[in-house]
């Protein structure tokens, strides 16, 4: 199980780096579960990553609605 350790005997998913990769890259609202039970971060710092991820997955969605549509009349056009 060395693998899926980190330094001082921390699982993978426990190292900040990768739980933010994965909550602002990868998995984004999906990954917040890893966010609350991640030993070392306090309530405050879990509250913050919580709206920010939240607020940020509001941003991608209107972006993409907004892309869809543009797209979708882009292709009215051409008929």
């Amino acid at each position: 199980m060395a693998l899926l350790e980190g330094e001082g005997g921390a699982r993978w998913y426990e190292n900040l780096l990768v739980l933010l990769v994965l909550l602002f890259v990868v998995l984004g609202p999906l990954a917040l579960p890893l966010v609350w039970r991640h030993p070392r971060l306090s309530r405050g710092m879990k509250v913050a990553l919580t709206i920010l991820t939240l607020a940020y997955t509001v941003v991608l969605v209107v972006a993409t609605l907004r892309a869809a549509r543009r797209l979708i009349g882009d292709a009215a056009l051409l008929g």
